[in-house]
């Protein structure tokens, strides 16, 4: 988490009151605004950030105050080529599937209702926050190693490639022979 988002500063913040929710859920398209991609760029180490939307379905589950929330993000980002340095455009698409529970719920043994769901999220004072879940599904969703297609590693070799030339060549043969201990 970033230090902005540490701080309550969140950079794309989409607050969602649990007792909103209609009985059946809705559907929601969010889409992160200039400002919001350029705090995420910087937040993820992103060059650019050119579009980032994302859909989502959201409805309670159960009698409790347990919130499913499924769908999908859209992305167009602008990485760093691990190897050359250079801009590398990406396009990335995840599934979202994330459970909100109530905290007390979570560490009292009662599961999701969803029991295969391992994304469980805390509810914080009856609400959740969609946008700030798009953003952290997309920081999962990158590519932590980009590279350009082609580019490889150059390959370090270690020890002795090269026989020592010159005057210099009889004293670095001196320094490499083992002293006699006796």
């Amino acid at each position: 988490m970033s230090s902005k988002a540490a701080h309550g500063e969140i950079e794309f913040s989409r607050p969602l009151a649990i007792d909103k929710i209609p009985a059946n859920g809705f559907e929601q398209t969010l889409e992160a605004k200039d400002k919001e991609r350029l705090s995420l760029a910087e937040r993820f180490g992103l060059i650019e950030l050119p579009s980032l939307t994302a859909e989502l379905k959201v409805h309670p589950a159960g009698l409790d105050q347990t919130v499913l929330v499924t769908g999908s993000l859209k992305a167009d980002v602008i990485q760093q080529c691990v190897v050359t340095l250079e801009p590398l455009p990406a396009h990335v698409e995840s599934f979202i599937d994330v459970t909100f529970m109530p905290e007390a719920e979570i560490g009292g043994g009662a599961g999701p209702a969803d029991a295969d769901s391992e994304d469980i999220e805390v509810i914080v004072d009856g609400a959740i926050d969609l946008g700030e879940l798009v953003a952290q599904q997309l920081g999962i969703a990158l590519d932590p190693y980009p590279r350009k297609p082609g580019a490889a590693y150059v390959e370090a070799e270690y020890g002795d490639t090269e026989v020592p030339k010159g005057p210099m060549a009889q004293i670095a043969k001196l320094a490499k022979k083992p002293k006699d201990s006796g």
